[in-house]
């Protein structure tokens, strides 16, 4: 694995243009400096909440590199710069409240990580294959990477939530039930079609409906990253020419996407 990183690295840098490499400095540079300002924020205001958020964006904006290091490929312009985007938007979203005073942000990053993982997906099916993927085959891998990678976030999320005491998996206000346990026989689901009161603790909660601790908000991510994930996977299919993405280190690599 040394050996591997140790080369990686090496073809990295040889493959950067002078160009490409102050692109990546600046960016890295900007996402730490935000990152350090942030956290500094959150201490004058005392909201340690969402400090552990500021920490993990440090690390979280070097991810785009590390990526192409360790799967020896470079990113073009424009994808490079979507990627920094993408990691910084959680800071955004969590410390600058974005994702509760914005209602598109959550529900867009989504979407975005869908589309983007079917592209990466593609590049990596055609790295590990000798010979020419078919372009059906590879959109088929691609679209179950990214789903995977859905799937796999909202473990973190759950992990965040449950080990951290984050809110992640934002709660949604469910105003009606239908469950078994309401039925008046085994196999009957009963309903509560109006929930006009909760208590908890012998205290009225101050809103109409039940917090349903995150499943709506699980589904409907898992559901936006899977349509955007399949929006380019029809790009791929229509596209017969190859939109160069993700470019290989060395020429021994296989090309993608």
């Amino acid at each position: 694995m040394a050996v591997y990183l140790k080369k990686s690295v090496e073809l990295y840098k040889n493959a950067l243009t002078k160009n490409e490499k102050t692109l990546r400095i600046c960016l890295i540079a900007a996402g730490e400096v935000l990152s350090a300002f942030t956290l500094v924020y959150l201490i004058k205001l005392k909201e340690f909440t969402h400090i552990k958020m500021a920490i993990g964006s440090f690390f979280i904006v070097l991810v785009p590199v590390l990526i192409e290091i360790l799967f020896r490929c470079r990113m073009r312009v424009v994808p490079y710069i979507a990627a920094e985007l993408y990691a910084i938007s959680p800071l955004l979203g969590e410390c600058y409240k974005l994702y509760y005073t914005t209602d598109w942000w959550d529900k867009m990053l989504h979407t975005f990580g869908g589309v983007a993982f079917v592209l990466f997906g593609v590049y990596l099916f055609r790295r590990m294959c000798k010979n020419e993927p078919k372009r059906i085959t590879a959109a088929v891998f691609a679209l179950c990477f990214s789903i995977s990678i859905s799937v796999l976030w909202e473990f973190v999320e759950y992990a965040g939530d449950n080990l951290f005491d984050m809110d992640m998996q934002h709660d949604t206000l469910v105003e009606e039930l239908h469950s078994y346990y309401f039925g008046d026989a085994p196999g009957v689901p009963g309903d509560i079609r109006s929930i006009d009161s909760v208590t908890i603790n012998g205290n009225e909660v101050p809103f109409k409906g039940y917090l349903d601790i995150g499943l709506h908000d699980t589904m409907q991510d898992m559901l936006i990253e899977t349509f955007g994930a399949l929006i380019a996977v029809v790009f791929i299919l229509i596209n017969k020419e190859k939109t160069v993405l993700f470019i290989p280190l060395s020429e021994d690599e296989m090309g993608g996407l």
